[in-house]
C-alpha cells in the first residue's frame, strides 16, 4: 500500500514538473511585434521618416521577451493595407503573420509643429493596450515622442523599461519622473477633457443614450458648477455646428447639433440633460450649419440645416415638429442658411445661392415663409463678396446708425457701411472656423476626372446683444487658436479657443471680457436659456478630439450664466 501510495506522490510531482517546464517554455517565448510604417501628414514630403519611426520603435522595444518582427515580414503586411490604416485592418494584418501585437499610427507635420497619434493593439484580446497622443513646436520633438511611445509601452505591457528610455527620464529617480509628470509643463499635455473638468467645480452633465423620438427620456439629474458652467458628457462626434429653440412647442427650450451626418436634439430641464431626437442623412451627404427659429410663425422653432452632396451641390432641408417626430417641412433647397438675430428685428432667416466662380458669390436674401415654402423676399444691400457666415448688422458703434461686421477671408473683424466703405479693421486675426465648401479652383489643372479644388472655410458666428443690458450692443465673437497661424489654406488645427465680448469705444472695439481658455475647438456658440430657467447663457460646442484612426472623435455642449 506504502508502495503505491508513493509511486503515486512520484507520478503527480513528476507531472507537475512537465508541466512547470512546459508552461514556462510557452510562457517565456517572447512575443512577436509586427510594426506599420506610421501614416504622415504633410504639405512636405517627409516620407523618409516612415522607416525612421519604426527602426527607432524596433530598437527600443527590442529585449528579452519582446521581438519585432524583421523588414521582409513586415512587407508581407504592407502589400495587403490600404491607407488610412484602421485598428481592424492593422489586427488582421497581425493576426495573419501570428504577431501578438501590432503598432500602427500617424504623425502629422505643420510647418515646425508636429503631432504624433499612436497605438499599441494587442491582437489576442483584441483591444489596444496601449494609446498615444502629443503635440509639439519643433520637428525635433519626434524622437521624444517616440521615446514616451515605446516606454509607455514598457511600462504598461511588459513592465520594464526600453532600450533608450534614459533619454526620456535623462537619468531621473522613479520619484523625480512622477515631479515632472505632475510639473506644470505636463499640464500641456493632458487630455483636454481632463483641463476643463479639473476647472469645473460641481458634477459635470450626462449625456444618455438615445431611446426614442419623444422629448421625454432624461438623464439623472444634473447641476451647474458654483461659478455658473455646467458641461455635457463627451458624444463621439465632431459637432459642425449648434443652435438652441423651442422645437415641439411646448415652451421649452432645446439644443440642436449636428456632425457631419448627423443631427442630435436634445433637451436641459429641472436638472436633466438627455436626447430627445437623433437623425441621420444620407452618407453622400455632408451637413454644414444648424440653425433654429421660428420663421413660418406657427409657434414651433424649425430647424435649418445646410447640405451640400458629393458633387458640391446644396441641398439644404428643414425640419419641424408634427407632434410624434422631425419631418422635412422643406428639402432640396439650394441655400445656404443662417438665422441672425438682429437687435430690434428679431431672428431673421437669410439665404445665399452658390456663385459661378466661388461658392458665396450669390446675392443674400431675407427668406419668408411664403405659400408653404421659403422664398426669397428682401434682398439685403451688402458689400460685395459678403459671406452669408459671419456677418451681423445693427447698431454697433451705439450711436443709432446700423453697419455691417463681419469676417474678412483672413479671418479679421471689418465694420463698413451697407454699400462696403470701410469704417475700421481689427489689428489681429479673430475667428477661425473648421467646416469649409470644396470648389473648383480658377485655371484649375485636371487629372482626367479629378479638378485641383479651393477650400472656403465657413466663418464663425458673430453675435450682436446688449448682454448686461445696459442699453449698449456688446459684439460676440470666438478666438479659436489655429496652430498653422493661417499659413496653410488647405488645412487647419486648432488647440484652444475662447469667447470674447466687445465693445466700442471711440477707436475700436476692445474686449470687455472672455471666457477662459478651452482646449480643443469651439465650433459654434449662441445666447439661449439653454438650461430653460428664464434667463439667457453663453452656450457653445467644443470639439476636443478628431475622428482618427485611434478613435473616434469626442464633442461635449456647455454653458454658462453671465
Amino acid at each position: 500500500m506504502k508502495l503505491k501510495k508513493h509511486k503515486m506522490i512520484f507520478f503527480i510531482s513528476f507531472s507537475a514538473v512537465i508541466l512547470f517546464n512546459f508552461c514556462h517554455a510557452v510562457c517565456s517565448s517572447p512575443a512577436r511585434v509586427l510594426i506599420l510604417p506610421f501614416t504622415l501628414h504633410s504639405e512636405k514630403d517627409i516620407s523618409f521618416l516612415k522607416d525612421g519611426i519604426s527602426d527607432m520603435l524596433s530598437t527600443r522595444l527590442t529585449r528579452g521577451s519582446v521581438v519585432p518582427m524583421n523588414r521582409e515580414e513586415t512587407r508581407q503586411a504592407i502589400t495587403e493595407l490600404t491607407e488610412p490604416v484602421t485598428e481592424k485592418s492593422a489586427a488582421a494584418a497581425a493576426q495573419k503573420l501570428g504577431a501578438d501585437y501590432v503598432i500602427f499610427g500617424s504623425l502629422t507635420v505643420l510647418g515646425n509643429s508636429v503631432s504624433t497619434d499612436a497605438c499599441f493593439f494587442d491582437v489576442h484580446k483584441n483591444k489596444a493596450a496601449v494609446t498615444f497622443y502629443e503635440s509639439g513646436k519643433d520637428q525635433s520633438e519626434i524622437i521624444s515622442h517616440i521615446n514616451r511611445f515605446a516606454a509607455k509601452i514598457a511600462q504598461e505591457v511588459f513592465g520594464g523599461k526600453t532600450e533608450g528610455s534614459q533619454a526620456v527620464s535623462s537619468g531621473s529617480s522613479g520619484s523625480d519622473a512622477q515631479k515632472t509628470a505632475d510639473s506644470p509643463a505636463a499640464e500641456t499635455r493632458k487630455h483636454p477633457e481632463a483641463v476643463w473638468q479639473e476647472s469645473v467645480k460641481g458634477q459635470p452633465g450626462v449625456s444618455v443614450p438615445f431611446t426614442a423620438q419623444a422629448p421625454e427620456t432624461m438623464s439623472e439629474p444634473v447641476s451647474k458648477s458654483a461659478e455658473g458652467i455646467w458641461k455635457s458628457g463627451n458624444f463621439d462626434m465632431e459637432i459642425k455646428g449648434m443652435a438652441v429653440g423651442d422645437t415641439d412647442g411646448d415652451g421649452k427650450n432645446e439644443i440642436v447639433f449636428i456632425s457631419e451626418k448627423e443631427i442630435t436634439v436634445c433637451r436641459y430641464t429641472d436638472g436633466r440633460f438627455g436626447k430627445v431626437a437623433e437623425l441621420e442623412e444620407r452618407t453622400f451627404y455632408r451637413l454644414l450649419s444648424v440653425d433654429v427659429a421660428d420663421i413660418n410663425k406657427n409657434g414651433i422653432a424649425e430647424i435649418f440645416v445646410t447640405n451640400i452632396n458629393s458633387n458640391y451641390s446644396l441641398l439644404s432641408f428643414v425640419l419641424e415638429w408634427d407632434g410624434k417626430e422631425y419631418r422635412k417641412i422643406a428639402d432640396n433647397e439650394a441655400w445656404y442658411y443662417r438665422v441672425s438675430d438682429i437687435p430690434k428685428q428679431g431672428k431673421v432667416l437669410l439665404g445665399q445661392k452658390s456663385g459661378m466662380k466661388s461658392p458665396f458669390s450669390g446675392e443674400i436674401y431675407e427668406l419668408e415663409w411664403i405659400n408653404g415654402q421659403y422664398a426669397a423676399g428682401k434682398k439685403q444691400i451688402l458689400p460685395d463678396k459678403t459671406n452669408v457666415y459671419g456677418i451681423m448688422f445693427g447698431d454697433v458703434f451705439n450711436d443709432g446708425q446700423e453697419k455691417v461686421i463681419a469676417f474678412t477671408s483672413s479671418d479679421y473683424l471689418r465694420i463698413t457701411d451697407r454699400e462696403g466703405n470701410e469704417e475700421w479693421e481689427s489689428t489681429d486675426a479673430t475667428g477661425g472656423g473648421a467646416v469649409y465648401v470644396e470648389f473648383p479652383a480658377e485655371g484649375s489643372a485636371s487629372v482626367g476626372n479629378v479638378k485641383e479644388m479651393d477650400r472656403f472655410y465657413l466663418p464663425p458666428r458673430i453675435l450682436l446683444s446688449d448682454v448686461n443690458k445696459d442699453g449698449k450692443n456688446e459684439v460676440i465673437v470666438v478666438e479659436n487658436t489655429d496652430i498653422t497661424r493661417r499659413r496653410l489654406a488647405r488645412f487647419r488645427m486648432f488647440k484652444s479657443g475662447h469667447i470674447s465680448c466687445l465693445e466700442w469705444e471711440k477707436l475700436g472695439l476692445y474686449p470687455k471680457w472672455k471666457t477662459r481658455e478651452i482646449s480643443g475647438y469651439i465650433s459654434d456658440y449662441s445666447i439661449s436659456d439653454a438650461d430653460n430657467d428664464g434667463e439667457n447663457e453663453l452656450v457653445f460646442s467644443v470639439i476636443t478630439k478628431t475622428a482618427s484612426i485611434l478613435g473616434k472623435a469626442k464633442s461635449f455642449i456647455a454653458f454658462q450664466d453671465f
